[in-house]
């Protein structure tokens, strides 16, 4: 499935799912897209067959919920990417006889 396509299916349930959960008065925030993440993991539901490219499919639909004005916080950073620590390579110097 494509995200966009997830993207509007995850969205259709989180409105569902989140009338049957009892809500803080500030509204949804990050726990809740987590709650609701994981209840869509326990079911192994096919909402998450979606392309993440590598990408946590939590942060993703989080991501897509505050972008839908579903949830009251954004508690959760971007995760910065983490880059592979680069090796200095061993010293190339030629060494030179002298005859």
């Amino acid at each position: 499935m494509k995200q966009s396509e997830a993207r509007v299916r995850i969205i259709q349930e989180w409105d569902r799912w989140i009338l049957t959960q009892a809500i803080e008065p500030d509204g949804p925030t990050g726990k809740d897209s987590l709650k609701f993440y994981h209840e869509l993991q326990d079911t192994g539901s096919s909402l998450l067959d979606f392309q993440s490219r590598g990408q946590d499919k939590w942060r993703i639909i989080h991501a897509w919920l505050l972008g839908a004005d579903r949830l009251s916080d954004d508690w959760i950073s971007v995760a910065p990417r983490i880059a592979p620590t680069r090796r200095m390579r061993p010293d190339r110097r030629r060494s030179f006889c002298k005859t």
